[in-house]
């Protein structure tokens, strides 16, 4: 035998030694395979014909970890799982749960939802109804004591749907302008403390009586949704409201820093909010003509003719706001131009002429203007000329004058003359009303000289056309003589007539009717052609 062959081991198969080790010919290989085998048979044996992992009629349930000992020699624990047939229900709603140990049902397993525990049937499955919404945990249990949790799946029943009624107090309205909205429960038509979402963003909160106020600063088609959060046990249908938002009316204020001008003059024109006083960008109208103010709401406005003008402003609406059109009115006059009256002199001997000149006081252009003597005005010449002749002496005031245009108003100006010369005048006439052919007459009258300067001058005294006496007086200004003609052989034929003493420019007369004289002959007047001297 060779020195290296293994020695034979008591109570084995002897080896010989022209042979080589089987394990199958060995004793205690045979014997444990024997002992395998056998608790393999006993432990399926024990397990009947009844559910897999479990029995309907045992209280203890099945014991945890479940192994799988199916043709392994060292088996791994089976992995238990819980599902159910749906995880969110209504309140009242039931869910079916299965518990399986890999793909197989476990019966008697315990299940504990919501403070309640069941049992699994033969097939693994149990029924639980979940009444009040909430969130919960559905586990299965270890039998013993400590309640070790082998498998767990989250549940959510659902909270009662509450639906909310809400209602506004306009559904049109303008910008800033309150709206309130009342939010209750539509199954109880309780108040409900909630929230008002509004489309910008915005959000607000009701009060305890479920009542929101609410504006807008900008006009459009606004969506308010009524929310309230939810409770333990309820969730509420929010509920939309439509609300129409319009602009509101502003009215535009104009002001002026004058409401009266003068052409050529500059006035402020300042547009403002009526209702906050603050400046607008308008636009400003005056003698159909526009401008615009820009955003200081300050405009100056200067007119070339003269009137009373409409000044209205008008603005483009905002987003919030839309402006009604303001108005005022503007007094415009025309610019003051002063007038200058020249004459050629301001000494004018009586009878002569006087040249006067109308000429701008500012620039010396002449002026078609008028100059006024005596409350009669004479209209000069295109030049600005106007000549006059002065025929009674004493002091005169020229006035000149234009007439106004729609630019300008001319400021009058005036010159003063002084016309020399005597001015006769004749008065307190005394003469009969009757006399003979032939006869004598006497005549009287008062002349005064009434102007400013000594001059000689013919008083006469006439019948009819027929001068009968003269007289020539020399008086000093203010000066007064009795003058009286003695008519001897009043040559006129029989008649009535008109008897007048006159004097320069001056007379005084009466009635006189010549009768018949008897004792004389009567020639005709062509005869007598002397002159009848006048007496004193």
């Amino acid at each position: 035998m060779p020195s290296d062959a293994p020695r034979p081991v008591p109570g084995s198969a002897p080896i010989r030694a022209d042979e080589r080790y089987r394990p199958s010919r060995d004793p205690q290989i045979i014997v444990l395979v024997l002992i395998v085998l056998g608790t393999f048979v006993v432990m399926f044996g024990g397990l009947g014909t009844g559910p897999p992992f479990g029995d309907d009629n045992s209280s203890d349930g099945p014991v945890f970890p479940v192994y799988d000992y199916d043709d392994e020699e060292r088996p791994e624990p089976e992995a238990v799982s819980l599902s159910a047939d749906r995880t969110v229900v209504d309140p009242g709603g039931t869910i079916e749960f299965s518990v399986r140990a890999g793909d197989t049902p476990v019966a008697n397993a315990t299940l504990q939802v919501g403070g309640r525990s069941v049992e699994t049937d033969r097939n693994g499955t149990a029924t639980v109804q979940l009444d009040t919404p909430g969130d919960y945990t559905a586990r299965i249990v270890e039998p013993a004591d400590d309640n070790t949790t082998v498998a767990r799946l989250p549940l959510r029943v659902r909270r009662f749907s509450v639906s909310l009624s809400a209602s506004a107090s306009a559904t049109t309205v303008v910008t800033d302008e309150a709206v309130r909205v009342a939010v209750t429960r539509a199954d109880t038509d309780e108040a409900v403390t909630g929230r008002v979402v509004v489309g910008d963003g915005r959000s607000v909160q009701t009060n305890e009586s479920g009542v929101a106020t609410l504006s807008f600063d900008t006009a459009g088609g606004y969506e308010l949704r009524v929310e309230k959060e939810r409770t333990e046990t309820e969730r509420f249908e929010s509920v939309r409201i439509p609300l129409s938002v319009e602009r509101r009316h502003v009215g535009l204020d104009v002001t002026l820093s004058s409401e009266r001008t003068r052409v050529d003059e500059t006035v402020t024109a300042t547009v403002t909010r009526a209702d906050t006083g603050e400046p607008v960008n308008a636009s400003l109208t005056v003698a159909n003509e526009s401008v615009w103010t820009g955003p200081d709401g300050v405009v100056p406005v200067e007119l070339d003719t003269s009137g009373t003008y409409d000044v209205t402003a008008a603005a483009p609406q905002t987003d919030a706001v839309r402006f009604t059109d303001g108005a005022t009115s503007l007094r415009v006059r025309p610019r003051l131009v002063g007038l200058d009256l020249a004459a050629s002199r301001t000494a004018v001997p009586a009878g002569e002429r006087v040249t006067f000149t109308v000429t701008r006081a500012t620039t010396g252009e002449p002026v078609v203007g008028t100059v006024e003597l005596f409350g009669t005005r004479y209209v000069a010449d295109e030049d600005g000329e106007l000549r006059v002749a002065f025929q009674v002496p004493g002091e005169v005031t020229a006035v000149a004058r234009a007439p106004e245009t729609p630019r300008e108003r001319f400021l009058s100006d005036r010159v003063n003359l002084t016309v020399v010369g005597a001015d006769y005048t004749v008065s307190e006439l005394d003469a009969p009303a009757t006399a003979a052919r032939n006869g004598t007459v006497t005549v009287a009258a008062t002349v005064t000289n009434e102007g400013n300067t000594r001059e000689s001058e013919t008083v006469t005294y006439r019948v009819g056309d027929t001068a009968l006496a003269t007289e020539t007086v020399a008086l000093d200004p203010n000066e007064s003589t009795r003058v009286e003609f003695v008519v001897e052989g009043l040559g006129v034929p029989p008649g009535e007539y008109v008897q007048t003493v006159a004097v320069a420019r001056d007379t005084a007369e009466t009635g006189l009717t010549v009768t018949v004289n008897e004792s004389t002959v009567w020639l005709p007047l062509a005869w007598e052609t002397r002159s009848l001297p006048a007496g004193n």
